[in-house]
């Protein structure tokens, strides 16, 4: 049945003028809007519905079962649910770090925005007060909260809400296909890793609280990190005493291979966000993992408490639908599954690399590609922020639809194609995005060229 369209609804990060989509059902990697048009969904939502659109009754039975029992109790003031507990309990048995607590909350956003908190409070509670600054990466994304935002590294976002937190400092990031250090060099020389202890100086290591970067950073288009990366990063925030936060809210949850991109790069951070993954989407959830050392001064006094809360943090609903989401994850090997796919994945990208004169680099790991897209590729010539806005809202993300794939295309850091399905995709899948992606660069290609001919 057609759903009527409603002019009351305020999308997010949606231009004024932009065409209304509604989506009325999915199934496993699939997409239907209200109209019958059926949509091969390539980024899972927004990169979150990691075991695709079912159907998985077991989770419809969880919820049931949980809003039958008890619908809502808060985590404050000495409160818990057995949802909650047993999550984290979970939770435990997977993350690959000495577990403190894990403190849930709404979504991303608000996992960075805790994180924020925990940092400057862990130093406060050590005597350390003015410890308050945060070093992120140019370009990253970590949420749309005040505070996540301050931390943000695209200028766009930004400008309309600064002034902003104060102390928020950005390092390179480790871009080898463009880097000002050693794209052309044989090997990463490291420099991106330690320009973050050059900022450390600068601004005093007293003064600074916390690192927090994503193990693959998704804007600018799934940034690998070089190989002995995060072990300098490691070894600049032990030597100043900095915390070193993981931001797991895409990567965690199988999107780059293992069940955390921690796990995947042999990461040894002090504190993790999750979201996304944790249950799928199918119900709003964030967590932040604090490591053992970094929970002690919270637990230090009886009387001491972090002076934080989410009303809906840790929901026995959404705790309930997570654990049966962890349980799709293991009973069908979601991780193995990954595991066994990516290459060819992969190697699909890199045929249109190899093939296609518009297709510059390929990054990324697991699920989660990018490919970045060029004028001239002996060059590295890029586009204009006008031919961009073109070229990705005028012909990309309309044709990739009337193709029946719905993809991203970030234009955040350079023009990148972005696939980030569902980790139950398969080969078929991955013939279906990619064959869409090749029509449409093709037929991007020659509009292009018809330009610059005219």
């Amino acid at each position: 049945m057609t759903q009527a369209p409603t002019d009351h609804l305020w999308r997010h990060f949606t231009a004024a003028g932009a065409g209304r989509i509604v989506i009325v059902r999915g199934e496993g990697c699939y997409i239907w809007d209200a109209e019958g048009n059926r949509y091969l969904d390539a980024l899972a939502a927004l990169y979150c519905v990691n075991i695709g659109y079912g159907p998985w009754p077991e989770i419809a039975e969880a919820a049931a079962k949980q809003i039958g029992q008890l619908p809502f109790f808060t985590n404050w003031v000495g409160f818990a649910t057995p949802p909650a507990v047993e999550l984290a309990e979970k939770l435990t048995e997977l993350l690959p770090i000495d577990v403190g607590r894990i403190f849930f909350v709404g979504g991303g956003s608000e996992a960075v925005e805790t994180a924020l908190k925990i940092s400057r409070q862990y130093h406060r509670l050590r005597g350390e007060p003015t410890r308050y600054k945060f070093i992120t990466r140019r370009s990253a994304y970590h949420g749309t909260t005040l505070g996540a935002l301050s931390i943000n590294g695209s200028p766009a976002l930004r400008s309309q809400f600064e002034p902003l937190l104060p102390g928020c400092l950005r390092a390179p990031t480790p871009y080898r296909y463009r880097c000002p250090y050693c794209s052309d060099g044989p090997r990463c020389t490291l420099q991106c890793a330690d320009e973050i202890d050059a900022i450390v100086q600068s601004e005093g290591p007293e003064t600074v609280a916390a690192v927090i970067l994503e193990p693959v950073q998704n804007s600018a288009g799934s940034i690998t990190p070089p190989e002995g990366y995060f072990e300098r990063v490691r070894e600049i925030c032990d030597e100043h005493g900095i915390l070193l936060v993981a931001d797991e809210v895409i990567c965690g949850f199988g999107r780059v291979g293992d069940w955390f991109g921690t796990t995947r790069y042999g990461i040894e951070p002090d504190v993790m966000t999750l979201a996304k993954g944790i249950t799928s989407a199918y119900a709003p959830l964030g967590a932040v993992v604090a490591s053992q050392r970094v929970v002690e001064p919270f637990f230090a006094q009886p009387t001491t408490a972090f002076t934080h809360g989410i009303t809906f943090g840790g929901h026995p609903l959404s705790c309930a639908i997570a654990l049966a989401n962890l349980a799709v994850f293991e009973r069908e090997d979601l991780i193995g599954h990954v595991q066994r796919h990516m290459g060819e994945f992969r190697a699909r990208c890199e045929q249109l690399v190899e093939e296609h004169p518009m297709v510059g680099e390929v990054r990324g790991d697991g699920y989660f590609y990018s490919l970045e897209l060029v004028k001239d590729k002996e060059t590295r010539e890029t586009f204009t922020p006008a031919e961009r806005d073109e070229l990705i809202k005028g012909f990309l993300i309309p044709r990739t639809r009337e193709l029946g794939v719905y993809m991203r295309f970030d234009d955040r850091g350079e023009t990148c194609a972005q696939f980030s399905p569902p980790l139950v995709a398969g080969p078929a899948e991955f013939e279906e995005m990619v064959g869409v992606l090749r029509q449409v660069l093709d037929e991007a290609w020659d509009r292009v060229n018809t330009r610059v001919g005219a």
